[in-house]
């Protein structure tokens, strides 16, 4: 979907803004009349900047990013920085309490049962309801979230932590798989785990011992597993199929990039535009290989990355 803005020009006016930065510079969008371009420069993989004497025209292609695992309010900052990188946003969470976890004010907070395959068809048809296409989804497994949530070693919480953790992420890579057969368009399924120390990673070392408040018990440490081996294996089904895209990134303690999820999103969202604009395609191997958090994109594309006002 294109769009195109004019932005008159005022005091802090900079040319060559992305769309973001203007508004955040406070500009007013203008209407866009007979002008006559004198300069044309392409500065991101997703926006054409058209610089006129009297009005900055930015023609932008708009992507949809469905994110789901890490839901609001934990989610607020990642869904913010996807919509800061010119991404529409549809992120799972409670639409009635937890609009105040984003800023930005056209993210859509979607419903999701986990345990329901019928919420996650509910899910993807809330996101096409609202932008007509998802064009990229994220499956967000945050295990030191998770280590909150599940701390007690009972059937009960057996249950709850399958149906949470492991079902729901099931569910709805299915229902994503099936809409981009049906569509017969490209779709990127973006797979990201945050590790945390386990009980038994606590014991082993004194040092992460002394730094980790809550530790990873069994039931988060199991199922941190098997979404890893979930993901590995959907990138392998998905090898031979031209129109589906899996990438596996791995957000460890210590990585600067993924420290916040505002830093986590802004490269997330320069490493999957290097993709579209690659030469060609990932192989099924390379499909495979997590990607750490912050890294440069491969081959000609894998210049720094992590600043993207180029």
């Amino acid at each position: 979907m294109e769009r195109r803005e004019a932005f008159p020009p005022r005091a802090g006016a900079t040319a060559g803004m992305r769309v973001t930065e203007a508004r955040k510079a406070g500009w007013q969008n203008g209407v866009i009349r007979n002008i006559g371009w004198n300069d044309i420069k392409r500065t991101h993989a997703n926006d054409d900047f058209l610089f006129a004497q009297q009005y900055v025209i930015v023609s932008c292609m708009e992507k949809t990013i469905l994110i789901a695992g890490k839901d609001l309010p934990y989610g607020g900052d990642f869904a913010d920085g996807m919509a800061l990188a010119g991404y529409n946003v549809v992120v799972t969470g409670n639409p009635e309490s937890d609009g105040a976890a984003v800023t930005a004010g056209d993210i859509v907070i979607a419903s999701w049962n986990r345990p329901s395959s019928v919420s996650a068809r509910s899910l993807v048809l809330q996101a096409e309801n609202a932008f007509t296409v998802i064009d990229e989804t994220v499956l967000y497994f945050d295990a030191a979230v998770y280590a909150q949530q599940f701390t007690a070693l009972s059937p009960e919480e057996c249950t709850r932590a399958i149906d949470t953790m492991i079902s729901g992420y099931h569910y709805l890579t299915m229902e994503i798989l099936s809409r981009i057969e049906q569509r017969k368009e490209s779709g990127k399924l973006i797979y990201i785990v945050r590790h945390h120390p386990s009980m038994a990673d606590v014991i082993r070392s004194s040092a992460i011992r002394s730094s980790t408040a809550s530790a990873a018990g069994p039931f988060v440490s199991s199922a941190e597993a098997a979404f890893t081996a979930f993901a590995e294996n959907i990138a392998a089904y998905a090898g031979d199929k031209q129109n589906v895209s899996v990438v596996l990134v791995s957000c460890d303690v210590q990585n600067d990039a993924a420290e916040k999820d505002g830093s986590l999103a802004s490269w997330l969202a320069d490493y999957l535009a290097a993709l579209d604009g690659a030469k060609s395609r990932r192989s099924a191997k390379q499909s495979l290989s997590w990607i750490k958090a912050g890294s440069k994109a491969p081959g000609s594309l894998g210049q720094n990355l992590l600043s993207r006002f180029r």
